[in-house]
């Protein structure tokens, strides 16, 4: 008699950023402020294609001001056309904002930033593929995840 043969296989698991439907809701403040930086710094390859959007519960000339600084989420667009990657929440300090010339030091980089209007942020909320055809690669942040899709939303919404 045969006994069975028993294969077992094992698979890499792969993990990925949180995407806009899995994103735990955030206990935060909702945002109601957001900034795009233009990197500021040599870009490496086509790093200036990947324009962060910085969503603030406040304005960063406030964070400024405060010693203590303030949670943020960060997105990375393509082209300010559509959502690349959520990246999750980044801690801001005052340190880190010279207001004076609309600067700000992020993760190792030097970007200059722009406020962006409610509308602006809305449209990219609810349109994150944007019109550009882009390949979305995979991707694991090593930030803490932020608020869902829908929470931001609900926050510019409110703060029309």
């Amino acid at each position: 008699m045969h006994k069975p043969l028993l294969l077992l296989f094992t698979f890499p698991v792969l993990t990925f950023a949180a995407g806009p439907q899995d994103r735990p809701a955030a206990a935060a403040a909702l945002y109601h402020h957001g900034y795009y930086l233009f990197l500021a710094d040599q870009p490496v390859m086509c790093e200036a294609c990947y324009i962060p959007l910085l969503l603030t519960a406040a304005p960063l000339e406030e964070i400024a001001k405060n010693r203590a600084g303030q949670d943020a989420d960060l997105i990375t667009t393509y082209e300010r056309d559509s959502i690349y990657v959520f990246d999750g929440i980044v801690h801001v300090t005052a340190s880190d904002i010279d207001a004076a010339p609309r600067a700000i030091r992020l993760r190792k980089r030097q970007y200059r930033y722009q406020e962006i209007t409610t509308a602006e942020v809305l449209h990219l909320l609810e349109h994150p593929m944007g019109t550009i055809p882009v390949s979305r690669r995979l991707f694991h942040s090593d930030l803490p995840p932020g608020p869902g899709l829908e929470e931001l939303k609900a926050g510019f919404r409110a703060a029309k």
